[in-house]
């Protein structure tokens, strides 16, 4: 008897074992989808990891239900690369394959009741069962959606329970296929026609209905000017639908349907490369050379230095040498700008994948990844796990961004070092990307792991903005408006430019608090104050979603003396309208950004100069390329420095330094950067662009206190809703590591930042090791220790994450 080891989409460890029913011996291969019975009844699409004729011992196998199609999936390279991310971030290959593939991919089995033949004795059921076996009386089944439309969630449960017991219902599972391929309707001549006679009889026929005959000729003179096919909606829009569906019935067009991409090819036309500046042809040249020496090579560029541009040459090297190419980017935001820039040098060969795809159009993209249609492929951290094949070359652009990280849902990976691995399978070259390195990448420059390239100018000789501190100890305009700022706007709009101002906080106030008593609204799910949105006038929570209508007195003391303390986006931009009423203002933060095309639009009113003054959170400070952009404004950076984790000081180098870099990048520009603490050896930093300066500080201090890139980190984190249990687990889970690691490389178990989030309590512990030595053996007696609180039934019941390499 044949076995396949199938990985389903569950967090449970380890793969599944099932036996291969006879119809379907030799037909199956690694990586195809089956779909087969896992707890019960419930079905589950899984993955073929491996085929075998080992029988189980232990347990009796059940079988495949049925293969969803005859060739495979996944790929085996993927495969491999969703066994490594398992291992190095500790979690399981189902938790792997949920992330990695398109919900629409995985079908799920929905549970459907219908009534037995059994005889009803109305009376003896209660309301809810009535309301059952009535709608069943109607339908033949029912999904347990629909039982949710009359009768509440809890009850659902125990009424089918009730009537299996009966012997009314039957339980039954359906699998539903979430994917539907895209059909299109088009038209052509009845093949009749090609018979001149017959073709001379029909148009006098149609003499007699001139709308419909002028819709005929224009038809066919359409089908002689092109190869492609004709879309039936397209010839209901240029005369009506009772015009063609006339000509339909008549038998002198014909239906049919086709299937069609939802992702459209791109038709416009292909342009020649720019040429290289000197600067850009030097660094273009180092990199080639270095890639002979590293696999990894660091491009340092100073913002607007052109280094997109060099890596489209490198990408056109790669074609040439009959490769395909992988440019991840860190936000959707970027992806937006540049893939109208890439498509027109390299047309339909370029890919793009992203969160803002719908589900259809990620299978799509997945399916033409698979047929290996696209040379290109471009788009955000989940795009390294589509099925890429032949890859010669990986850019990560702006390598430093943290949105390369994972952080709601596991595998907590990191985009930037996976790529590592994808390019060891296909013996690739990585070049990473940025004007502000992580401390890892120059450390790894350091260590003669990378090869490393500076391009220190910008394109077209433009000099970098100038930077100016503005001290926040003196009165301002507004609240968080200096004069100087406000100055500098004025002299921007007169001149016909263009304004970005940086705040890295969205809604209108962190703080609404009660001048009387002290009180400030806060979540009732989690240990945080509600965040004001004065546009829907609500309190909200930014953790849970949590939102409440604004008060009107104090809860407390019901004092009318509310007032806001703090800064956010909308506040910014109630203070710039006051102020330049004249001015078009915009604001780009995720409240702003929600719809799909919300990107595409701002870009282009940007572009057509129908916004002066852009207000954004971080979002502004990522690969924004405007021409007409003189001033940026940094509101109070201080924000950024006071926050409680190591890498603070170096993310706020990053921000500040790349929103510096959206000022001036086809003339001069300014950058104002407003503190309370203009002495701060940081902001020099900034303002003499010395960025080498600034990392060896921040490198000397993460070395004297025990951080990356000098060690590693792994942080568990405890959840559960009673406080005490989450505490005990994390204590429980210290003692046991201590055995094997020593002070100081374990710190906690310690409350988190947000001490409560959606009523979880959460306690951390961080755990340290020397870079330079393998955490095989930590990992070891991390998942030794998992397995001791699984064995004490108190503990069960805590949510227990692992974040390997944390930010």
């Amino acid at each position: 008897m044949e076995f396949v080891n199938v990985i389903l989409p569950l967090p449970i460890k380890g793969v599944f074992t099932y036996h291969v029913p006879k119809v379907l011996e030799n037909s199956l291969q690694i990586g195809q989808r089956v779909v087969v019975p896992f707890g019960g009844k419930k079905l589950y699409t899984g993955i073929i990891l491996e085929i075998h004729k080992i029988k189980p011992e232990l347990y009796k196998t059940k079988e495949i239900f049925t293969i969803l199609e005859n060739e495979a999936f996944v790929t085996i390279n993927q495969l491999n690369f969703w066994k490594w991310i398992s291992e190095y971030y500790l979690c399981t290959l189902g938790d792997v394959y949920r992330n990695a593939f398109p919900s629409a991919l995985k079908l799920e089995s929905e549970t459907y009741i219908r009534k037995t033949g059994h005889e009803i004795i109305w009376e003896e059921l209660d309301e809810r069962e009535i309301f059952v076996m009535q709608n069943l009386e109607v339908k033949t089944s029912i999904d347990l959606k629909e039982i949710e439309s009359f009768i509440s969630k809890k009850h659902i449960v125990p009424t089918i329970k009730s009537l299996f017991e009966k012997n009314l219902v039957e339980l039954d599972e359906q699998i539903i296929e979430k994917y539907k391929p895209k059909q299109m309707v088009y038209l052509d001549l009845n093949p009749d026609f090609k018979n001149s006679e017959i073709f001379k009889r029909a148009l006098l026929e149609i003499d007699r209905a001139p709308k419909q005959r002028e819709a005929f000729l224009v038809f066919i003179q359409w089908q002689q000017q092109r190869t492609s096919h004709i879309g039936k909606r397209e010839l209901v829009d240029r005369f009506s639908p009772a015009v063609v569906k006339g000509l339909i019935d008549r038998n002198f067009l014909i239906e049919f349907q086709l299937q069609i991409d939802r992702i459209e090819d791109y038709d416009d036309n292909i342009e020649d490369f720019n040429e290289l500046s000197e600067a850009q042809n030097q660094a273009f040249h180092e990199i080639r050379n270095q890639f002979s020496k590293y696999n990894t090579v660091l491009l340092q560029g100073v913002t607007s230095s052109g280094k997109t541009e060099i890596y489209f040459h490198l990408i056109d090297e790669q074609l040439k040498l009959g490769k395909n190419c992988l440019l991840l980017l860190p936000e959707i935001s970027i992806t937006t700008q540049l893939v109208t820039k890439i498509q027109k040098r390299f047309g339909n060969e370029v890919g793009v994948y992203h969160s803002k795809l719908n589900q259809n159009e990620r299978v799509e993209v997945w399916k033409n990844t698979l047929n290996n249609k696209y040379k290109i492929l471009i788009g955000a951290r989940s795009i390294i796990f589509l099925p890429i094949q032949n890859i010669g070359l990986i850019i990560v652009d702006e390598e430093h961004d943290s949105s390369y990280k994972q952080s709601d849902t596991l595998p907590l990976y990191n985009a930037r070092d996976c790529v590592q691995i994808l390019a060891h399978q296909f013996k690739a070259k990585v070049l990473l990307g940025s004007a502000t390195p992580s401390m890892e990448s120059y450390y790894n420059c350091d260590q003669g792991k990378f090869g490393f390239v500076e391009l220190n100018q910008r394109f077209g000789e433009i000099k970098l903005p100038e930077v100016d501190l503005v001290s926040l100890r003196t009165p301002t305009i507004t609240p968080n408006i200096s004069y100087e700022l406000y100055e500098q706007i004025k002299i921007c709009l007169e001149n016909k430019k263009q304004v970005i101002l940086f705040h890295n906080r969205r809604g209108f106030s962190p703080i609404l608090e009660c001048n009387q008593c002290g009180h400030s609204p806060t979540c009732p799910n989690c240990d945080v104050s509600l965040t004001y949105h004065k546009v829907s006038s609500t309190l909200r929570c930014h953790y849970c979603g949590n939102t409440r209508a604004l008060p009107q007195t104090c809860p407390s003391c019901h004092s009318h003396s509310l007032e806001t303390k703090g800064i956010g986006t909308q506040q910014i931009e109630e203070e710039i309208i006051h102020l330049f009423p004249e001015a078009r203002v915009a604001r780009m933060d995720v409240d702003t950004m929600k719809r799909k095309h919300a990107y595409e639009i701002l870009f282009e009113k940007m572009h057509l100069h129908e916004i002066d003054i852009l207000i954004g959170t971080q979002m502004v400070t990522k690969g924004l390329d405007f021409d007409s952009i003189q001033l940026v404004g940094v509101i109070r950076a201080d924000s950024l420095l006071n926050f409680p984790n190591f890498r603070a000081e170096e993310r706020t180098l990053q921000l500040l330094t790349q929103v510096s870099g959206r000022a001036g990048r086809r003339e001069a520009g300014k950058v104002l950067i407003q503190t309370f603490d203009p002495e701060n050896p940081l902001y020099l930093f900034i303002q003499e662009n010395n960025y080498h300066l600034a990392k060896d500080t921040i490198l000397q201090e993460r070395k004297e206190f025990l951080y990356p890139p000098y060690y590693r980190l792994i942080e568990i984190t405890f959840k559960h809703k009673k406080q005490d249990k989450a505490k005990k687990t994390a204590t429980f889970v210290v003692e046991y590591l201590r055995n094997f690691i020593q002070e100081p490389f374990i710190l906690g178990p310690e409350e988190g930042l947000i001490p409560r989030i959606n009523n979880y309590y959460i306690y951390k512990v961080l755990l340290k090791h020397p870079a330079n030595k393998s955490t095989k053996n930590l990992k070891f007696f991390i998942e030794q220790s998992l397995t001791k609180v699984e064995s004490v039934q108190a503990y069960r019941s805590v949510k227990i994450t692992i974040d390997v390499d944390p930010l």
